[in-house]
């Protein structure tokens, strides 16, 4: 029997109802698609002990590393949108997309959940760099092309250099190595000029002086870093990015549900060991909506790939 189109309507809004409502109904599983020990990890491994409280079950969080983080993502994009399966990822989640032929639409068969965090890109400098600051950098760059270091193709730290070396008008080679630890330590070691990553992936070897922080990529100077220029008070335009961390959800999912994820994951991150970790790691908490958060990942998703196009950037 048809059933009036009305009743129809009715019948799959009171079965959103019941799926927001009943979550979760057994364990959770939050997928990080990088290896044990990095930021992304130790956040969503926090943040599993936090949600485990709230939740009444278990959340157990899985490594699936690999292709720039789309190995994780595509596992994601095959669960059930029903909650119980979430994924942890970076900026890299809009920037490999540029790139790489995935065997899911990027845009459709996830669904973004919660902005967790953001923080600055920093640009740091080995020791075959005499420049101290950002704009001495561009001086010297100017007489003497440097060497970029990236985390790999496709990588946040791949797209984020490419960008300043297109609006900052530098000549520079781009090198990869094989993730951030490989980057930092191929810097201190001289294989490589630059880096440009995010703040909880360089600071630490600021502090222990093995490299230097020249400045952050990005319009206006950070609140947590505010000793270091800005590419835009140097009058270099085009840039307006961060680093960040969010929670994704498989496609398709009910907007009841993704409401109840992510007001229940904002409690969490209330908790004092999410929020001593967001300190150390200098990342400032994020405060958007699903809505604001799905229109963010899909405007640099487009940035990425014309960036790709315009420079000529491939996967391996």
């Amino acid at each position: 029997m048809k059933l009036p189109a009305t009743t129809a309507l009715a019948l799959i809004l009171s079965a959103g109802l019941a799926q927001a409502s009943d979550f979760p109904s057994g364990n959770v599983t939050i997928i990080v698609p990088y290896s044990p020990g990095g930021s992304t990890d130790l956040v969503s491994r926090q943040l599993a002990v936090d949600l485990q409280e709230i939740w009444g079950v278990s959340v157990i969080v899985e490594n699936r590393p690999g292709a720039g983080s789309m190995v994780g993502t595509t596992a994601l994009s095959q669960a059930a949108p029903d909650g119980h399966t979430l994924l942890v990822n970076t900026a890299a989640a809009s920037t490999a997309p540029a790139i790489q032929s995935l065997p899911f639409d990027a845009e459709t068969d996830v669904t973004p959940i919660k902005l967790i965090g953001q923080s600055a890109y920093v640009m740091v400098a080995g020791s075959g760099v005499e420049s101290d600051t950002m704009s001495e950098f561009l001086e010297e760059a100017a007489a003497s092309p440097k060497f970029f270091a990236t985390a790999g193709v496709g990588s946040s730290s791949h797209f984020a250099a490419e960008l300043f070396l297109q609006q900052a008008g530098v000549d520079g080679d781009i090198i990869h190595f094989s993730g951030g630890g490989d980057a930092n330590t191929n810097l201190m070691g001289g294989h490589a000029d630059i880096y440009v990553s995010n703040t909880a992936s360089v600071i630490p070897y600021v502090r222990n002086e093995q490299v230097k922080a020249l400045g952050v990529l990005g319009p206006d100077r950070d609140g947590l870093l505010p000793d270091l220029e800005s590419s835009g008070e140097l009058g270099i335009e085009g840039i307006n990015i961060n680093a960040w961390l969010g929670m994704f959800g498989p496609g398709g999912m009910d907007p009841d549900l993704v409401a109840r994820i992510d007001a229940d994951v904002s409690t969490a991150m209330q908790s004092e060991g999410f929020q001593a970790l967001l300190e150390n790691n200098f990342i400032v908490g994020g405060e958007s909506s699903p809505e604001e958060f799905a229109a963010q990942y899909i405007e640099e998703m487009q940035l990425w790939r014309d960036l790709a196009e315009q420079r000529g950037i491939e996967a391996d």
